[in-house]
């Protein structure tokens, strides 16, 4: 409550006498602690705290205890920290030992799929994908995944069995009806993926991505005004989603509209400023109408909001070489290299610093500039109204099922860079 409407500082001081007192459930406390640290983007000091919570917990005589039972939550919670700081290697270490202690928690054999998935160990992420299934049938997360690997692999028979078992076992999940369509999609089977997107947004009608996947499928069959009502219905519900601003773009960019195209593009980055491919977008529009200088300057803000957007780099050095800037390339470079690493078990120096900073970016960039200094001042967090309205649930009264919901966030996060579908 502190964080959300008293400020940090006050959280802090709470989440320290708790540490102090001893409290019956550290796991809760170190977890709560660290998720509102990387709220704000203080990733080291996150990752600090949950390899304290599990050390104090480790200290307890009895792994039979409640404690053990619901250090799940800080393994998982570390293993996500990590793989969203490319320390892909340190990631598969705590999942591995999270297993060990949890053999049973769907959410950790998860992270350990995901893992597997970023060394290319996919015959290993089966395994895990398989458990992770077995254990928990109503993890949509693990189904979704693991549907969308075997898709990526070639092996739709396996990917639409995949996907039927999903969403029989989790018929809400909004994410499993959009890759079932968008894979249908792919194999030119329009009349099914139509289906399938229907279904999806009559089961779940504010999954954004169901509406903008319709979308582009009908903008590829040229039903054009059928496609911009599925994205006009999307802005509706969101206007913040900048997806749904990238293909009311392309839309108007297929119809030749190209006036249009550069106009949407800006307005999107007005609703959605930290969407980073609303800047390559809009930096190739500036290209194409020969303005360079405003281009680079797009693309690199772009690197500011989130360094970790690696199609940003490429657009970059692809203007870098157009204009032959060699000491621009050679720069670009060395930051890409602080960043990513070709081998996924040697972590990136500045891989944990760039998260951060994206983190930082998205939370100083939801208010103003003028007023948002005050509103820190009085604890006043925009969409707070909407988000209570939306969310009524148990959560509050029980923290148990808070970090079950934080679990889910994480995977969201993850799965979407890891498993992100890009349409050609």
């Amino acid at each position: 409550m502190e964080l959300k409407y008293g400020g940090l500082e006050k959280a802090r001081e709470i989440f320290e006498r708790g540490i102090q007192a001893n409290c019956a459930d550290p796991a809760s406390l170190y977890h709560g602690y660290a998720k509102s640290e990387l709220s704000v983007g203080n990733v080291d000091k996150a990752r600090i705290l949950l390899k304290e919570g599990l050390q104090q917990i480790n200290r307890t005589d009895s792994i039979a205890t409640v404690q053990h039972e619901r250090s799940v939550f800080l393994h998982h919670a570390l293993g996500m920290l990590e793989l969203n700081s490319q320390r892909v290697s340190d990631a598969k270490h705590v999942f591995e030992l999270g297993v060990k202690l949890h053999r049973n928690s769907s959410q950790l054999l998860l992270g350990s799929a995901l893992a597997e998935i970023r060394i290319g160990n996919e015959d290993s992420a089966r395994r895990f994908f398989e458990r992770a299934v077995n254990t928990d049938r109503r993890h949509a997360h693990a189904w979704q995944a693991w549907a969308v690997m075997e898709m990526r692999a070639g092996n739709y028979a396996e990917a639409k069995t995949l996907f039927e078992c999903g969403i029989q076992s989790c018929h809400n999940h909004g994410a499993l009806w959009q890759a079932y369509g968008y894979m249908e999609a792919k194999l030119n089977h329009f009349d099914v993926a139509r289906t399938l997107f229907a279904a999806g947004v009559k089961k779940c009608p504010r999954h954004i991505p169901t509406y903008q996947s319709w979308a582009r499928l009908e903008m590829q069959a040229g039903n054009w005004l059928q496609a911009k009502r599925l994205i006009s219905e999307a802005l509706t519900l969101n206007k913040k989603d900048g997806n749904s601003w990238l293909v009311a773009a392309k839309i108007e960019e297929k119809l030749f509209n190209i006036g249009l195209v550069g106009l949407l593009l800006r307005r999107g980055i007005e609703c959605a400023p930290n969407n980073p491919e609303l800047y390559v977008a809009l930096a190739e529009n500036e290209v194409q109408r020969g303005q360079i200088d405003a281009a680079r300057e797009l693309l690199e803000e772009g690197l500011e909001i989130d360094p970790m957007h690696a199609p940003l780099y490429h657009s970059l050095a692809e203007l870098e070489a157009r204009v032959f800037n060699l000491e621009g390339l050679a720069k670009l470079n060395r930051r890409a290299a602080e960043v990513f690493n070709n081998n996924a078990l040697i972590p990136p120096p500045e891989s944990s610093k760039a998260w951060a900073k994206k983190l930082r970016s998205s939370r100083s960039r939801k208010l103003p500039e003028g007023i948002k200094a005050l509103a820190e001042r009085v604890g006043y967090q925009q969409e707070d109204k909407m988000e209570t309205a939306n969310n009524q649930d148990d959560s509050i009264d029980d923290p148990f099922n808070l970090i079950q919901t934080t679990m889910g966030k994480f995977e969201d996060e993850v799965i979407d860079e890891i498993l992100h579908l890009v349409w050609s």
